[in-house]
């Protein structure tokens, strides 16, 4: 448990309430992916997992401390799990969702600009890309064509959610909300 140590209660607030809002907005976009990814036989979150994801990053980005993408991504996997929003996936959503958040972690602490656009872009593509893989690789075990093909979807819906992330970033601390 030391790794809550070092988060304060309004890091652990703004993770929770991000997450959640995560989980509420893939409800939205859910229906409306499913139109597009069941006729293609491919999982929905590599056409708009950046738009999931860019909540992952912004979590990383506001919150700034080590293991806030972990956090993220366990919280939402337990919050899908709770809910009943696993679908087919059922308890590997913890690996599903965690390991993007995993990602979004290791590679934030090696970019030297932390509030940049280049570092959202390479987040929100990078963390969908890791979901996409690990839910096509190992859970659906597509052949490769197919996974290479996701994983491509998958980043290029991620660059689109860290652009849309980092608009939302900079509103909010334009708006002082953030700093």
């Amino acid at each position: 448990m030391s790794i809550f140590r070092k988060f304060s209660v309004k890091d652990l607030i703004i993770i929770t309430s991000i997450a959640a809002l995560g989980i509420a907005i893939k409800q939205v976009i859910n229906p409306v992916t499913k139109l597009i990814s069941t006729p293609l036989g491919i999982p929905g979150g590599s056409i708009t997992g950046g738009l999931y994801m860019l909540w992952l990053v912004l979590a990383v980005v506001i919150v700034d401390k080590p293991f806030t993408g972990t956090l993220f991504g366990l919280l939402q996997s337990i919050l899908v799990l709770l809910i009943g929003m696993a679908g087919k996936m059922g308890a590997f959503s913890l690996v599903a969702y965690t390991a993007p958040g995993i990602i979004a972690d290791l590679l934030f602490w090696l970019l030297p600009y932390k509030n940049k656009l280049i570092t959202h872009l390479l987040l929100c593509g990078c963390a969908n890309l890791t979901g996409s893989l690990i839910s096509s690789a190992i859970f659906f075990r597509m052949p490769t064509v197919i996974i290479i093909f996701n994983t491509c979807t998958a980043f290029s819906s991620g660059i689109l959610g860290g652009y849309l992330g980092f608009g939302i970033y900079q509103s909010l601390k334009g708006a002082r909300i953030i700093q």
